[in-house]
């Protein structure tokens, strides 16, 4: 190192060599003990503040004012629902084209399966792909109304013969192994059948 003024980084052991942190690195190293990123006496900014009141209080309450409003909602369409005019299976068939084979509850009692066959698709099609001619399931010992939660509006291919199945909210355990339903499609109501579990 003969006629250098410059000192060379000096190598350790492995062979790499030591690199010196530049000083302005050292000043903002937080102490130790503290963690990275807070500044010692620095406050939160006023917006922080006021993001976190409105998610801490005003969130839940703009959510339950929206599950009221769609429960008031469902209510609405519950006399229609009481009012339809009671059918058998095979009227059921002929008018939209489905054939009920099955209600059962599932997911520990949280979710009611409504089982059914399409034996005409344009019949079936029509009532299926409309969210408000969705089918409905009347609880008959409370005439509680389940309404099935959007309209089939997805990429489905529905085809003669073919088995489907629609899963609703079971709104309190409405829904018990024995309990009689109704399924209303539009203006009739299917008479009633027994849930499964």
């Amino acid at each position: 190192m003969s006629g250098s003024t410059e000192s060379e980084p000096l190598a350790e052991p492995g062979g790499q060599p030591e690199v010196a942190a530049p000083p302005e690195a050292e000043a903002l190293a937080p102490p130790s003990g503290e963690p990275a990123g807070l500044i010692p006496g620095r406050r939160l900014p006023r917006s922080t503040w006021l993001v976190a009141i409105f998610g801490a209080l005003i969130l839940p309450v703009a959510v339950a004012a929206g599950l009221t409003w769609f429960a008031a909602v469902s209510t609405n369409h519950s006399s229609d629902a009481a009012s339809a005019r009671i059918v058998s299976a095979a009227d059921m068939e002929r008018e939209y084209g489905i054939k009920v084979n099955l209600v059962t509850v599932t997911a520990a009692g949280g979710l009611v399966d409504l089982r059914f066959t399409v034996v005409d698709k344009d019949k079936a099609m029509a009532v299926l792909h409309d969210g408000d001619n969705m089918p409905q399931l009347v609880v008959e010992p409370s005439a509680t109304v389940i309404r099935a939660p959007t309209g089939m509006r997805h990429k489905v291919t529905i085809l003669d013969g073919g088995s489907y199945f629609i899963l609703y909210s079971n709104p309190g355990g409405a829904v018990q192994a024995g309990t009689s339903v109704s399924v209303v499609i539009g203006d009739i109501r299917l008479e009633p059948i027994a849930a499964q579990s």
